[in-house]
């Protein structure tokens, strides 16, 4: 499966303390035209300034410090037009519900395959209407 043209260009930013999978994703994702800065924590991320200036934002859930929900609630007041896509492993009831609360747009579990996240953010993006601003 090839990345949609819609999608050369965007501004992602990954948040995930796993090294490996971070780089990981930033390589899948910039050897197909995305911009992408990857970061270790929210607080990493926090230094660069607002996660405003991004189109999509994908964050693990467990992360050093804040949490993930807790990061893409902060990045979606900042931009409703934002795509965020939470990612985890760990699995709990009451996640669902905390993640549609914070407008969260996606969730993948652990392990998951690039061709699910690839067309998570086609998903997302087609739903958005986003797309016309790359």
């Amino acid at each position: 499966m090839k990345l949609s043209r819609k999608l050369t260009g965007a501004r992602i930013a990954i948040i995930e303390d796993d090294t490996l999978l971070r780089e990981s994703l930033a390589l899948f994702l910039r050897a197909r035209g995305c911009q992408v800065n990857a970061f270790g924590s929210a607080e990493d991320a926090g230094r660069t300034g607002n996660l405003d200036g991004y189109d999509a934002v994908i964050s693990d859930y467990l992360l050093p410090g804040e949490n993930g929900i807790s990061v893409l609630r902060r990045a979606r007041e900042s931009s409703e037009n934002l795509v965020t896509i939470l990612i985890t492993a760990y699995a709990k009831a009451d996640l669902a519900e905390e993640m549609r609360r914070a407008g969260i747009d996606a969730f993948l579990p652990k392990p998951f395959s690039t061709e699910e996240l690839e067309s998570a953010l086609q998903r997302m993006i087609d739903t958005k209407k986003v797309a016309d601003r790359w």
